[in-house]
């Protein structure tokens, strides 16, 4: 759907025309008005069709991000072997390896805070 589609081609008046004389000032702040109104539906529109499948696409997301989640929670603790869980929460070599050589660095440390508090 073009945003051009949208147009306020219809127009209903109150009055008869016959009964009506409208002068040049009210013509032209009655065409500044409805060209004012057209812009603004073409603005509310394009807002609209910008919004409504961003919505949509953030509701479904969040649906599957929800079923998903709970899915592999199911997994997890529902799993046949016993292991799952400790193999899934288990270290790698590469954090103890870090863990073992800042305990190291904290220890050096503590020493040479000793050494220099004797001085």
């Amino acid at each position: 759907l073009s945003t051009d589609s949208l147009s306020l081609n219809r127009r209903t008046t109150l009055m008869p025309r016959a009964q009506v004389a409208l002068t040049d000032r009210e013509v032209l702040e009655a065409n500044v008005l409805r060209q004012l109104l057209e812009h603004y539906f073409r603005l509310v529109r394009t807002s609209v069709l910008d919004a409504v499948p961003k919505a949509i696409m953030l509701m479904m997301v969040n649906c599957v991000q929800e079923t998903l989640q709970e899915r592999l929670m199911q997994h997890i603790y529902l799993a046949e072997k016993d292991d799952a869980f400790p193999a899934l929460t288990r270290e790698s070599d590469e954090v103890r390896r870090r863990r073992a050589e800042n305990r190291a660095l904290i220890k050096a440390l503590r020493n040479a805070i000793e050494i220099m508090r004797k001085l």
